[in-house]
């Protein structure tokens, strides 16, 4: 079992998220989800481009991975998962990239010692009740942090409770 080594809810600044998307269909067993394995293993070119734009790098520099719902809606039903770096607002999106404007605001993250399929999103929600001065909000983003050294981090978009 994974253990959640870190954890922190952070003001963030406002991001652009740069890289490149697939969609599934939400709520289905998508078997081990393909998809994110094969983005992952495809997307060396993504972060050799957006690693060139160090002018406009953020606060978060590892990978990342970004999970949106974007597109969707009662007749898709699509999840977005999208590879890639949160770059300053203002950062131009080099051509054949996805990205997302994602307004400042607050984020749980969760660092782990090592990848567990499906423990770090619960464990991050948990630890996010615990605390209890912010409430979370996946409906806006949730995603991965690899941080190259064995250890993952997961993270929710939050809201400060009144």
């Amino acid at each position: 079992m994974s253990n959640l080594l870190k954890f922190e809810v952070a003001n963030h600044e406002q991001y652009r998220f740069i890289g490149k998307s697939v969609y599934a269909r939400a709520f289905l067993q998508c078997g081990d989800a393909w998809f994110h394995d094969f983005l992952q293993d495809n997307a060396a070119w993504v972060f050799t481009k957006l690693d060139e734009m160090n002018e406009y790098a953020s606060d978060i520099t590892v990978k990342a991975n970004l999970m949106t719902w974007d597109k969707h809606c009662d007749k898709t039903g699509l999840l977005g998962f999208t590879t890639g770096k949160f770059m300053r607002a203002a950062c131009p999106v080099p051509e054949g990239f996805d990205y997302f404007d994602i307004p400042a605001g607050y984020m749980a993250k969760g660092l782990f010692d090592h990848w567990e399929d499906g423990s770090h999103e619960t464990k991050v929600r948990e630890a996010i009740d615990k605390q209890g001065e912010y409430s979370e909000c996946s409906w806006r983003f949730t995603g991965e942090l690899d941080y190259g050294d064995g250890n993952y981090g997961f993270f929710i978009s939050c809201d400060k409770k009144l």
